[in-house]
């Protein structure tokens, strides 16, 4: 006999946290019992001091009791743009994925339906690798399609597609050409907007059908309907010949068992959701197999048994030798043929068949598989738990749980008021008003709590605390106290404890760590690089990359869209590849449009001096082409010149936002001497006008730049705004970092004819860049390249051993290596393993710091503007498909290529007989240049 379990309340009910009054009652008591324990014996409930324990052990559990609801009531909010829908990420928006896998993109053609015209035209599509061979004569080092020469190699070109393409059976073949709103130009957006980096899709081929022909008579139960029974036949058989495709809802997908990381994993698609094993099953057949046709039919409701069936083939494409299985031709549908025949009978009783009824039946079916894709295009969201919002911070003072005749509460002192009980009365209220306070800081934190901690939260304090209300005679305790503004009131308590940039960057850590990344290492170099600016810069880097983490994790291994042709999707444009984006945020690259580099903000300006030598000054503009900061100084060389800016910018924007603020606030009208205000000077004129200059962080505080403006500042106001401006505009938004990344893959000619074009190009990777042509130039070559020396040939070591492939999953990254963060050998090695961590681990990247600032008097060393130049023009041939010039503007791309030559920090060979020692970089072999100045030259 089993034993008899009975229900029973536990004895000790007690949680022993927050929401335990009775555990923060004798933990109370146990504190003051160590606290004072030899001045205070009595604990008894009618005790003051017990009393106010007890007060404050109830507020306590008030906020324990609010901090343990529901997380989705803690974050909901009234307040749309708070509310909890804006504090994550959706499922729909981190999930997902471009395509990368060739299920993925055949999801995405898949997923076309047409505005006007067919809803579903593509029944299914398979990607297929192309294969693209090219030939390498040895002696030349000579590409071509076709072999050539007497020593000829070849290899093939990888990451090219052609798209096999099912179209829906009733399609119109207007719908399938070449117009804009055409199915093939559809596809083509798609997979050009969803392009993978280093891959290409050639060309789009109908896929060719296979004629079969099933012939089976077969008996059905007496309650069935014949009509509806053929066409499910119809439909079965042809599904297994084809398999379909459907789209399922999210719902449907969970209850198919699946996660949701395997649900949303791939690309987001418009028509809901397609089961990965269901695409992988939908191959085209190498073979039909007669035991799976009748499996298949023999599960249709209302079919009895099968007399007879068999099947062969329609034409003379594959000769059959087998009754049971029929193998089908490479790449190619099998599809039901006209000599196909069903039959059926009910018992011994044939049944003639209503042909317009089976279509009837037909229609029906396919109308209801359209609602189910309505269901599932329509339900493909995770809904977001929606919570009950509460006022979390609503807080009323403890001041009125107090008995009355303590007369602290609303209702005064009752009974006999004096003098002395009022005194006694306030003093127990200002002693009170401490707990009252950090408890309203408490409950506002609380209530905070959904926007600190949101991905989208804009918030720039830490600490928070609101107005206390309710307390009778509050203004004859305290005084000053701002009970409009919170804010004001948080600013006045908690300015000095909180350290804003550094507990957000705290907070930023947490929630990009969520997303598994991490900004230790780069921060670590921007304190060496930008010392007390550091935190503020990088904490701007981070938000920069949180905004944006959607596309950044989303699109990390896009290439650019090249079919884009407006002026705007060109140049001066972030229309470039995802590995790009992401790569300019984790680097923290302010601007990472495509743009030209070498027309920096940045002047460094040759002039000459009475006695004819050569001196370099430097001037920086703002983003109205106004000059903001020049140099007071000339020098005489050039790196003197440009380690004094660098030097500038850091001294101007050393000063953090907080102490600018409260310096600033200091300023007064019409003062004869000034205090620094970080490293900046600021000068008053005998006419009533403010100038400032940058100083260094020496004793002397010698000037080192000053500030240029149209006209000077005539007013203490203006001088504070410019001030303040000045010093946004270095720290947020003055740069002349940027990203270049070509892709190999793009130069290859894309006609046979590639003459046309103006001849092909090769690439070399591994030492420098060269270019070779196939075709004689008008002037001749005074010292011809060796095939080897060629930028994109194949050839190494004059092919003895191999040759090699140029173009496939090959990419070159151009920086501009002038940049301060740039030239520094820590920051690069950085930078170039951060490159590769991030691109996909096939491709493999050159990487170049490269190019020279635009002058007053001279242009830049050609090498960056150059390139600018050559892939401009190539970017803007490539959008537009201008055959006749496309040939030439690669050229001239690898041509500028050629002339790309990493720069390094400028570091110099010591003279002992000179004392200066300005120049006092490290002599590193392979990353510096090497100077040898003359005596006093610097």
């Amino acid at each position: 006999m089993s034993e008899n379990k009975h229900i029973s309340i536990p004895k000790n009910i007690e949680t022993e946290d927050q929401n335990d009054f009775h555990f923060l009652r004798r933990t109370g008591i146990e504190y003051i019992e160590k606290l004072g324990g030899k001045l205070w014996t009595d604990y008894n409930s009618h005790d003051p001091g017990i009393t106010t324990l007890e007060v404050l052990s109830y507020a306590i559990t008030d906020l324990g009791m609010r901090m343990n609801l529901n997380m989705e009531d803690i974050l909901t909010s009234e307040d749309t743009k708070k509310d909890i829908h804006t504090q994550f990420l959706k499922a729909t928006e981190i999930l997902p994925s471009r395509p990368l896998t060739e299920l993925d993109y055949r999801k995405l053609f898949i997923d076309i339906a047409m505005s006007a015209g067919h809803k579903r035209p593509i029944r299914n599509c398979w990607l297929v690798p192309k294969n693209e061979t090219l030939y390498v004569d040895c002696e030349t080092g000579t590409l071509d399609f076709n072999p050539i020469g007497e020593r000829t190699k070849h290899f093939d070109v990888k990451g090219l597609y052609d798209l096999y393409v099912d179209y829906a059976e009733d399609i119109d073949t207007s719908e399938i050409g070449c117009g804009d709103s055409s199915v093939k130009a559809m596809i083509l957006e798609r997979y050009h907007a969803n392009r993978s980096l280093c891959e290409d899709l050639v060309e789009i081929k109908p896929v060719e059908t296979q004629d079969v022909a099933v012939c089976a008579r077969i008996g059905l139960v007496n309650k069935a309907d014949e009509e509806l029974v053929h066409a499910k036949v119809l439909k079965t058989v042809n599904n297994y010949l084809s398999p379909e495709v459907h789209f399922y809802s999210l719902n449907q997908m969970l209850d198919k068992g699946l996660s949701t990381d395997q649900i949303f994993e791939g690309p987001l698609l418009d028509n809901g959701f397609i089961d990965t094993e269901e695409l992988k099953n939908s191959q085209l057949r190498s073979e039909i197999r007669l035991s799976d046709i009748i499996s298949e039919i023999m599960k249709i409701d209302g079919v009895k048994e099968i007399h007879e069936i068999s099947i062969a083939g329609c034409d003379s494409i594959i000769t059959q030798n087998n009754d049971w299985v029929i193998c089908i031709e490479k790449s190619r549908k099998p599809e039901l043929c006209d000599l196909s025949s069903f039959s059926y009978s009910k018992g011994s009783l044939p049944l003639n068949i209503n042909d317009k009824k089976v279509q009837e039946y037909l229609e029906t079916l396919k109308r209801e598989e359209e609602v189910l894709r309505n269901d599932a295009r329509q339900n493909k969201e995770l809904v977001l738990p929606q919570g009950t919002s509460y006022d979390l911070s609503n807080y009323a003072t403890i001041l009125n749980e107090f008995p009355d005749t303590y007369g602290v509460g609303v209702s005064g002192i009752i009974g006999n008021q004096n003098p002395e009980r009022e005194a006694l009365a306030k003093q127990m209220k200002g002693y009170l008003l401490f707990f009252d306070q950090i408890l309203a800081s408490y409950f506002k934190h609380l209530e905070k709590v959904k926007e600190v901690l949101s991905v989208g939260g804009n918030l720039t304090r830490t600490y928070f605390t609101q107005a206390l209300k309710n307390i009778k005679g509050f203004d004859e305790l305290v005084s000053n106290y701002d009970t409009d503004c919170d804010n004001n009131l948080t600013d006045s308590l908690y300015e000095e404890l909180d350290n804003s940039v550094e507990r957000r960057n705290e907070v930023l850590d947490h929630l990009i760590s969520r997303f598994a990344e991490t900004f230790s290492d780069y921060t670590f170099l921007m304190k060496s690089l930008y010392g007390n600016s550091a935190d503020e810069i990088v904490l701007s880097n981070k938000q920069n990359f949180l905004n944006e983490y959607k596309s950044l994790s989303k699109d990390r291994g896009l290439g650019y869209n090249y079919t884009l042709f407006g002026n705007s999707d060109v140049w001066n444009t972030d229309n470039i590849s995802g590995a790009q984006k992401r790569i300019s945020r984790l680097l923290g690259l302010k601007d990472y449009t495509q743009r030209n580099l070498s027309q920096s903000p940045v002047s460094i300006i040759k002039t000459q001096d009475t006695d004819g030598k050569d001196k370099y000054t430097w001037k920086i503009k703002d983003v109205d082409n106004n000059i903001i900061l020049s140099s007071v100084n000339s020098y005489k060389i050039e790196y003197g010149a440009t380690k004094n800016l660098n030097e500038s910018i850091y001294q101007m924007i050393q000063i953090d936002e907080e102490d600018l603020k409260n310096a600033l606030d200091a300023l007064q009208e019409g003062q004869s001497n000034y205090e620094l205000i970080g490293n900046i000077k600021i000068r008053f004129s005998g006419g009533g006008n403010y100038y400032f200059d940058v100083v260094d962080d020496t004793k002397e505080k010698n000037v080192m730049a000053t500030h240029k403006r149209n006209n000077p500042y005539s007013d203490i106001g203006t001088l504070k705004t410019g001030i303040k401006n000045t010093i946004k505009y270095f720290k947020y938004e003055f740069t002349e970092e940027g990203i270049f990344l070509v892709e190999h893959l793009l130069l290859k000619p894309t006609i046979k004819n590639y003459k046309a074009m103006g001849g092909i190009g090769c690439m070399s990777i591994e030492e420098t860049f060269r270019v070779a042509y196939d075709i004689e130039p008008e002037t001749p070559v005074i010292n011809p390249l060796k095939p080897s020396e060629a930028l994109m040939s194949s050839c190494e070591e004059d092919c003895e051993i191999d040759v090699y492939d140029p173009y496939s999953y090959r990419i070159s990254v151009v920086l501009p290596g002038f940049a301060y963060r740039f030239q520094d050998p820590d920051f690069r090695r950085y930078a170039e393993t951060v490159i590769r961590q991030e691109i996909p681990a096939h491709v493999l990247a050159k990487i170049c710091w490269v190019g020279d600032r635009f002058s007053e008097t001279e242009a830049a060393q050609n090498d960056l503007a150059e390139f600018e130049v050559a892939f401009k023009k190539y970017l803007s041939d490539k959008s537009k498909n201008n055959t006749a010039s496309l040939g030439h503007s690669i050229k001239a791309l690898l041509l500028s290529l050629t002339h790309l030559n990493n720069i390094y920090r400028p570091a110099r060979l010591l003279d002992c007989a000179m004392d200066d020692d300005s120049l006092n970089g490290k002599i590193i072999l392979g990353q510096s240049n090497i100077y040898k100045p003359k005596k006093n030259e610097y």
